[in-house]
């Protein structure tokens, strides 16, 4: 059965109880930060940190009013993941139940999969030559839990289940609030995604880009010397031929 996380934008208050909860159950250490000016904190997703709330300030100018917008910020947990096909060595995987999980003894650090994200959400850490992401906690859904970011909300604006059965959440809440639905429904990056977004504004104006429904074979090679060529043209075959594999044994 596949699991998705309907994130209702207007109900989030911005708390970090999400980030907190996250932190706890996967065991990672605190990040030294400073406050920053659009109270986003910290300001970046890390290897460290899997689930990451953006403050969003909305000025209407034609109303001199202003309006905050939290924005619960993690793996899209993709149905068609980019980050998948781009890795050579299989190390990232596909649960039955949704999740998109990064293997890290597996990981070898090309970082392709960190170029093949529309979402920019595989992060690296250069001591370790390894890639993190949120994995939507899926050693929890295996024992009938839900994401430690789902149960710790208080506001209910994480909210797991059947797939099928979010995503009419999604279309009734976007019905009663005259809002949008990115994730799926309205547009389907790369095939649908498991974390569905409803929110009383776009959520483009949020910072969610706009992404093909279709997984793109182009893997920019993140290098400036020609000494990185031959590795990276080699990576990059093998990468095609994993990519084909899989393909045939889906066939």
């Amino acid at each position: 059965m596949e699991y998705a996380v309907l994130v209702d934008v207007t109900k989030c208050i911005g708390c970090r109880g999400c980030q907190v909860s996250c932190k706890r159950w996967n065991d990672l250490p605190g990040e030294k930060t400073s406050l920053q000016t659009d109270w986003t904190n910290p300001p970046t997703l890390s290897y460290d940190t899997y689930t990451h709330i953006q403050f969003k300030l909305d000025y209407n100018q034609s109303s001199d009013t202003t309006t905050w917008h939290f924005l619960n910020w993690r793996c899209m947990h993709c149905h068609n993941p980019a980050c998948l096909d781009a890795c050579p060595v299989d190390a990232i995987v596909k649960t039955s139940e949704g999740a998109v999980v990064i293997q890290t003894e597996k990981c070898i650090g090309c970082k392709y999969c960190i170029s093949a994200c529309p979402f920019g959400i595989p992060q690296w850490n250069a001591q370790l030559e390894k890639v993190s992401k949120c994995h939507m906690c899926f050693d929890r859904i295996h024992d009938g839990k839900e994401p430690a970011c789902v149960q710790a909300c208080p506001t209910d604006a994480l909210e797991f289940g059947e797939r099928t059965t979010i995503i009419q959440k999604a279309i009734q809440r976007k019905t009663k609030i005259n809002g949008y639905i990115y994730g799926d429904v309205d547009n389907k990056p790369l095939g649908g995604t498991g974390f569905i977004y409803v929110a009383d504004v776009p959520l483009q104006s949020l910072g969610l880009p706009d992404v093909s429904e279709q997984t793109s074979l182009d893997i920019p090679i993140m290098a400036n010397s020609k000494l990185l060529l031959v590795p990276a043209v080699a990576g990059g075959l093998f990468y095609l031929a994993a990519w084909r594999k899989r393909r045939m044994e889906e066939e």
